[in-house]
């Protein structure tokens, strides 16, 4: 037998009953059995129970829980099919898709300043979303991977791009009409309104805020709600975006500290994809999270910080895996994800282009749901260590 304390007793240890008096020790749990989870371990924490005896010999070697679908089959499988199928290739539609994500970047670059001002030219923004709306309807893989590959000087600017191409999408995904979708996107489009209003040296710290400094930053959302506020005919979907992109299901959020259903739908599909393009972007105090890793660290949120059933609407609509994301296959090979694969998200089309050794070799299209592909997807890579440009492959594959 080995004495611990509670906090080290992990999934699989075996406790055992060491025949103390409990009378003597009211902190020691001396039930004879397996522990199960780590929710098991949780609950015994929160009993007061402070530590137990183990037996090493007979405890079992459980497996940490999966880091999340990537390495999960099973939960990917329960997850179903996307009906949003594209009708352009990629290599067609990239084209159409950066010259609309640099005119947005533009166009919001332009209202975040205008804003200081009290001016807010809305007039431009139903023709940018008209045409990332039609860019998704086409082909919204070229618009998904473009919110990776494309480097501005400004995450804030970019950062809105991509949530209202993401919010767009989400929208499209649930079968909502072409109004509701353009509804989306510009809630998306206008959720950090608020942020042009937070003093720069706040909004550009590249480190932890203080205190004041989070309080400040907390009010963006009611700031930018009010902004538009004043806008004529501006439609209740798009103020409640962005009034509620930072409420949380458990109601640990802001600035209402909303719960559950109190949270418009449409708040939530914004926070989704406010989440998701923070993690997997580089800022100057930190580095760019793998799409697979952000969805993973996401779905532990699940009914708690976020809906399970949103989240799992937006990992499918990812497919894990997005277009564009640099990946090394289980034979040492390495391409970019050039198609997604809703029905399978683990199992994209990848366009190898180097060997096992690392070096050039003609481009290989490689479905890995096919029955005789044989490849899987090892690890996720940046573009710059295997010294492959994604955009380049992607206007290739489909040539």
């Amino acid at each position: 037998m080995k004495h611990i304390h509670i906090s080290e007793l992990k999934p699989g240890m075996r406790v055992v009953n060491p025949g103390l008096n409990w009378l003597a020790h009211p902190y020691l749990y001396m039930d004879d059995t397996v522990i199960e989870s780590e929710e098991v371990v949780q609950k015994l924490l929160e009993e007061g129970y402070q530590e137990v005896y183990i037996d090493p010999s007979r405890s079992e070697q459980v497996p940490p829980p999966a880091p999340m679908m990537a390495e999960d089959q099973s939960i990917v499988g329960l997850l179903g099919a996307s009906s949003v199928k594209a009708r352009f290739p990629i290599g067609e539609e990239m084209l159409f898709a950066t010259s609309v994500h640099d005119d947005s970047v533009k166009y919001v670059r332009g209202f975040m300043r205008d804003i200081r001002s009290g001016k807010l030219n809305m007039a431009p923004a139903a023709a940018i979303l008209e045409r990332i709306v039609d860019s998704l309807e086409r082909n919204a893989d070229a618009l998904i991977s473009l919110s990776r590959l494309r480097r501005t000087d400004s995450y804030t600017y970019a950062h809105c791009v991509n949530v209202a191409v993401l919010t767009a999408l989400s929208a499209q995904h649930q079968g909502k009409s072409r109004d509701q979708v353009f509804a989306y996107g510009m809630a998306g489009l206008f959720h950090d309104l608020g942020k042009s209003l937070i003093p720069p040296a706040v909004l550009n710290a590249p480190r932890k805020l203080n205190k004041v400094e989070r309080a400040l930053m907390k009010e963006h959302p009611r700031k930018g709600y009010e902004q538009l506020l004043k806008t004529p005919g501006i439609r209740t979907e798009v103020l409640q975006g962005v009034l509620y992109h930072h409420e949380k299901y458990n109601g640990s959020g802001y600035p209402q500290g909303l719960t559950g259903n109190e949270v418009p739908e449409i708040g939530f599909a914004v926070g989704v994809a406010d989440i998701y393009d923070a993690m997997t972007s580089k800022r100057v105090y930190k580095e760019a999270l793998f799409p697979h890793r952000a969805l993973s660290i996401m779905y532990k949120m699940s009914d708690k910080e976020l809906p399970s059933n949103v989240l799992i609407r937006f990992i499918r609509m990812m497919g894990v895996y997005p277009v564009g994301s640099v990946v090394e296959m289980n034979d040492g090979s390495r391409g970019v994800v050039s198609m997604s694969n809703p029905a399978q998200p683990v199992k994209p089309v990848v366009s190898l282009v180097r060997d096992p050794l690392g070096e050039p070799m003609p481009m290989q299209v490689c479905d890995l749901a096919a029955a005789n592909c044989g490849l899987e997807i090892r690890r996720c890579i940046e573009p710059e260590a295997a010294n492959i440009d994604p955009a380049r492959v992607l206007a290739l594959s489909s040539s």
